[in-house]
């Protein structure tokens, strides 16, 4: 008979050696627990079978061997073995079973003072510490540690390790800092932004979405800056645009708003457009009227015959309207008063069309993507009044040379010939005086009614620099020429020198000379001045007289007898409501009118608005006006005689005046021309509109014109380009009405052709070619 022994305690016992299994049959029967920890033992063994028992071998002093074969006996037998706290000294022998037998949990268990985690066993038979057994398969070191295994370390500061195991931590995102032991790069505080979660390679610090990253190392709103950014991470140097935006540099920090923004899209030019802000015109294209239209295929031999094509066809022309010229049938008198008329204000309006293109340059860029069907109206009006301004570059966008020609060089030399060509022409006019006298400055001042608007703003347009966006920003360093869009404003100094040339031509030599004719006329037309005419009634009949001439003087003066009929014929064209009788008397030094209706001498009626300065009576009003015309005709007279080289060739020119010494509007328009074209060029609206203004209170107080009609188209005229100035930035329909009034107001002038001043100078025409045979019978009829 024997006592069972179910546990078997010998902890702490200060053991060693190793210790054998099985031990007995009889005792293994009956033994449950062998409790062996707290001692000092080296080794398990095993022979053969091991007993279904609870072997507690936690908390050895030193590294405990236990075979493998133990271990796997163990897990097959059901035998519990406690090895916590306990080392194990054969991990590599072990290590085998790691992937057979020996099986982790999925839960981790964090240690968080030693930075790592461990599982453990999934058999709950073998009860061990997993940093003591197998710590670089069973333990991983925690985020925010790097190393293997139990062997961890803390993160130090400017790093992190986000996941399990890290071999070593990694760097913050440069510029940014993060505390010891961070786990995860959101942890890194940047500067500007976050730092951004990298799959591969560094981190950096980025913005977030909708925002950039300026070199100043922060991050500002995308919509600030017109920039796209959707996703986080992006920088304004290279961020994509919102349409109607570019960088005139790549990459660069500095956005600028197109001029036009509908040339803008993508962060580049449309098609067909090219150079800084889209303002050229791309290979291939051609420029034409502000708009890029794509070449066709035309060679150069096909471009060659509509250049003679086109020069046969004007000079066919030409010769035609040379020849019809002296063969045209004659006209009556009204369709002459008529034809007189519509001369001089097709002048006008040639002049109003050329510097309301001019004001078209004040328009506002376009601020939208899509252009309205006004603006679009309004761009055409301007493209094809541009044209009236008789240009180089209106014959080249009419030829497309561009398309057969390299179009830069093409745009760049009609750009330099647009200012040049008319001054070229002016001196090759002064050739011409060599076959005749004074023919060179007729033609020179009739070219320069024509192509001196288009020179001047060609001028000015060399000395153009586009210094701002369409926002109106500072290009500053990128600032560019207009002309030349490829050079900046502080390159090609050439240009500028060519256009100040031209500049001064326009702005000071050009209107020195007409200063020059007003000079020349005033001392020509003193003889006119020395002397009045003055009326004295007899019997009905008035006598016209000359005083300031003495007995001598008048004896010996060839121009009396012009003087005295110039007097009547004024006499009769503001006095006579009819007919009358004329008769020169050379002895008694006088004329004698003699009107065949008695009752309408003196019974002028009321001059429409000068009657509220004058009143009702009209005596004084038609005496002025006698005498001005009186003077205005004896000036001309003075012209048909005069052989004066500059006389002769600017008598078209006086003669267009009232008196001669009116010349100096002519003056002043140029000047006003030219200054108008500057101050568009440097886009001021009141200026504009004060210089407009001004001109048409000139004119309209001065009337320097002879004929009434034209002072009143041209006052119009410039009133209305102040208020298209207004319009073209403000309300664009308001400028196309602007432009249609003066057409208007030309029709309803073309109903009364005639006027007093040029019923006088047909009156003085007649007298002076019938003047001498007899007394002379003319009617004071005006054409109908």
């Amino acid at each position: 008979m024997y006592t069972r022994i179910t546990r078997l305690i010998a902890a702490n016992c200060a053991l060693n050696g190793k210790v054998p299994l099985p031990w007995s049959r009889t005792l293994d029967a009956s033994l449950h627990v062998l409790d062996l920890s707290h001692n000092r033992l080296d080794a398990v063994i095993a022979d053969s079978w091991l007993p279904k028992i609870r072997l507690d071998l936690s908390h050895n002093a030193h590294p405990l061997r236990v075979s493998a074969e133990v271990i796997r006996r163990a897990i097959k037998s059901g035998m519990e073995l406690w090895l916590t706290r306990t080392e194990l000294a054969n991990r590599d022998e072990v290590m085998g079973l790691w992937q057979t037998e020996l099986g982790p949990q999925e839960a981790w268990t964090p240690r968080p003072s030693q930075g790592f985690e461990c599982q453990d066993l999934s058999n709950p038979n073998l009860r061990v510490t997993p940093e003591l057994f197998l710590p670089e398969q069973m333990c991983s070191c925690s985020p925010g540690f790097f190393g293997k295994g139990a062997d961890c370390q803390q993160c130090p500061n400017g790093t992190y390790s986000a996941g399990r195991n890290s071999s070593q931590c990694t760097k913050c995102p440069e510029g940014s800092r993060s505390s010891a032991g961070s786990t995860a790069v959101s942890q890194c505080v940047c500067p500007f932004g976050s730092p951004e979660e990298a799959s591969e390679g560094a981190s950096r610090c980025r913005c977030d979405a909708h925002q950039a990253l300026i070199s100043e190392q922060r991050c500002i709103p995308c919509s600030e800056l017109h920039l796209l950014c959707e996703t986080p991470g992006h920088v304004a140097k290279d961020a994509p645009l919102e349409d109607g935006f570019l960088r005139l540099e790549v990459p660069s920090e500095e956005i600028f708003q197109c001029l036009d923004v509908k040339h803008c899209q993508s962060s580049s030019c449309i098609a067909g457009r090219s150079g800084p802000l889209c303002v050229d015109c791309a290979e291939h294209f051609r420029a034409t009227g502000g708009l890029c239209l794509e070449c066709k295929d035309v060679s150069a031999q096909q471009r060659l015959c509509i250049m003679l094509g086109s020069a046969i066809a004007l000079t066919l022309l030409a010769a035609a309207a040379w020849h019809m010229r002296h063969r045209a049938p004659s006209l009556s008198q009204s369709n002459k008063c008529l034809l007189q008329l519509l001369l001089e204000q097709l002048a006008a309006l040639l002049q109003l069309t050329q510097l309301w293109a001019v004001l078209g340059r004040l328009r506002r860029p376009i601020s939208s993507g899509t252009q309205t069907e006004e603006q679009s109206s309004s761009d055409l009006v301007l493209s094809l009044l541009e044209v009236l301004q008789f240009t180089s570059t209106e014959v080249q966008n009419f030829l497309a040379l561009e398309c057969v020609y390299d179009g830069v060089a093409v745009r760049s030399l009609f750009a330099l010939a647009t200012p040049l060509v008319p001054l070229l022409i002016l001196l090759l006019c002064s050739c011409a005086e060599i076959f005749s006298r004074g023919l060179g400055i007729c033609v020179g001042l009739k070219i320069l009614t024509v192509l001196f608007i288009g020179g001047a703003s060609g001028s000015a347009q060399l000395l153009g620099c586009q210094e701002v966006d369409g926002a109106g920003v500072p290009l500053k360093h990128f600032a560019f020429r207009p002309l030349f869009p490829q050079q900046r404003c502080s390159e090609a100094p050439w240009v500028d020198r060519i256009g100040w040339t031209t500049a001064f031509c326009y702005g000071v030599l050009i209107p020195c000379f007409l200063g020059f004719l007003f000079a020349k006329q005033n001392v020509v037309m003193r003889r006119v001045k020395a002397a009045m005419v003055y009326t004295t009634c007899n019997a009905g009949k008035v006598v016209v007289h000359m005083q300031g001439l003495t007995t001598e003087q008048s004896s010996k003066d060839a121009m009396l007898a012009k003087r005295l009929v110039c007097g009547a014929a004024a006499y009769v064209a503001v006095r006579v409501k009819g007919q009358a009788v004329v008769e020169l008397q050379e002895a008694k030094n006088a004329v004698i009118v003699t009107p065949i209706a008695k009752d309408v001498v003196g019974t002028s009626e009321s001059l429409g608005v000068e009657s509220l300065v004058f009143g009702s009576d009209t005596e004084e009003l038609e005496a002025l006006q006698w005498h001005f015309m009186a003077q205005m005709l004896m000036e001309r007279s003075i012209l048909e005689q005069k052989e004066d080289r500059v006389m002769l060739g600017a008598k078209q020119l006086f003669c267009k005046y009232a008196k001669c010494e009116n010349v100096w509007m002519e003056v002043c328009i140029k000047v006003m021309a030219a200054a108008l074209v500057s101050v568009v060029a440097v886009n001021n609206l009141w200026l504009s509109v004060a210089i407009t203004l001004g001109m048409a209170l000139v004119i309209g107080l001065t009337r320097p014109f002879v004929q009434p009609q034209l002072n009143v188209l041209q006052t119009a005229c410039f009133a209305c380009l102040a208020v298209a100035a207004v319009g073209f930035r403000h309300h664009v329909a308001l400028a196309r009405l602007a432009l249609a009034v003066p057409f208007g107001l030309l029709l309803v002038q073309l109903r009364h052709p005639d006027s007093p001043e040029m019923l006088a100078l047909r009156l003085q025409q007649e007298l002076e070619a019938k003047i001498h045979e007899g007394p002379v019978e003319v009617s004071a009829e005006q054409c109908a």
